[in-house]
């Protein structure tokens, strides 16, 4: 490696984003204990009756419905949907237990899908860091578990997490082992020792160098790796402040793999495949014969398969590689990772400042 990342961190890090990760299994031993003191509350949702599971979140607060989804897999015995809007539709909140996720409490398309659900008569839970969303709670005597505020919701996800899968267990939608959490969470000690700065041998410091001054589009299957993929993108936009795509196999190659034909674009790509052992084999087959189509436009492919272990360890260590990658692309590409001034400027002209 020829940057100093050391130096880097000393200049572009000035409120540690990279020492948010690095504490990333301290904040989720605190966000399991979190999920199991609420446990109890969560389980009275037993009494009542519903047929699907419904996720209102934005941005960093959806995260975790996606890895939790992804997770749980076929173990749901009801379908779980994602809402990122304003608008809840009443076909889809009408019998269904909502659960709105919003770290700050005050994302505006939370509140609003919040206020469907309870227009709709959907059963309701929340997980905050208190705000306007908590507020309602209290008016409205609904559940809701809290969880510490501060951080940049993106720092947030194991709060965002794993609380919602203790309230999913309870609540008898699904079950699994807690043992895949102290599994995960060994895993996450691990990761976080490798791409820590100190580390002799660093992939995500290796993967950054591959990435500087080029555009990754971040490819996965969706079956356990489609919420991993969506982060990677995410985390590269508000970390590096650079731009990244993420899509997902087979469905890319009825469409997007004849994109790889024209324009200037490509030689500035490297593709980012994230794979796991649990794919489809006709999924993995197409993923091979697409790469290799795609691959002569290319910068450059990078593939990338999912450690042994379970699938919640599986998925952090594949999510901690690419949020480490990101802010150390962001210090080789000289910016702070933690402002995201867009967004701010973005809250500011909505809310009429």
């Amino acid at each position: 490696m020829s940057a100093d990342f050391a130096a880097l961190h000393g200049r572009f890090d000035p409120s540690d984003m990279l020492g948010r990760l690095t504490g990333f299994p301290a904040q989720m031993e605190a966000a399991w204990k979190i999920g199991a003191e609420f446990a109890p509350q969560a389980a009275e949702l037993r009494s009542k009756t519903f047929d699907r599971v419904v996720i209102c979140g934005m941005g960093g607060s959806a995260i975790g419905s996606d890895f939790a989804r992804s997770f749980l897999g076929e173990r749901s015995r009801l379908p779980v949907f994602s809402c990122r809007d304003y608008h809840l539709p009443a076909n889809l909140a009408k019998g269904a237990l909502v659960i709105a996720s919003s770290y700050s409490g005050n994302t505006g398309e939370t509140l609003s899908a919040y206020d469907g659900a309870r227009t709709h008569g959907a059963t309701v839970v929340a997980i905050t860091g208190g705000g306007g969303l908590a507020e309602r709670c209290a008016r409205d005597r609904v559940p809701v578990c809290r969880i510490p505020g501060g951080m940049p919701p993106r720092a947030a996800i194991g709060y965002s997490l794993l609380p919602m899968l203790h309230v999913l267990r309870a609540a008898g939608v699904a079950d699994f082992d807690d043992r895949e959490y102290h599994e995960a969470l060994e895993v996450a000690r691990e990761r976080c020792a490798a791409y820590d700065l100190k580390a002799r041998s660093n992939a995500a410091m290796e993967l950054a160098e591959g990435l500087h001054q080029k555009t990754a589009f971040v490819y996965a299957a969706p079956a356990l790796l489609e919420g991993v993929a969506r982060r990677w993108s995410c985390q590269l936009n508000e970390n590096a402040k650079t731009l990244a795509h993420f899509a997902f196999f087979p469905e890319l190659n009825h469409n997007e793999i004849v994109g790889w034909e024209v324009g200037d674009l490509m030689s500035r790509t490297v593709i980012v495949s994230l794979e796991d052992r649990e794919d489809h084999p006709m999924t993995r087959r197409q993923m091979e014969v697409g790469l290799s189509l795609m691959a002569p436009h290319a910068a450059r492919v990078e593939r990338l398969e999912t450690p042994g272990g379970g699938r919640l360890a599986r998925m952090l260590a594949m999510m901690l590689l690419g949020d480490f990658t990101s802010v150390y692309l962001a210090y080789l590409n000289n910016v702070d990772p933690t402002p995201v001034k867009k967004i701010d400027a973005l809250k500011k002209q909505l809310a009429g400042e």
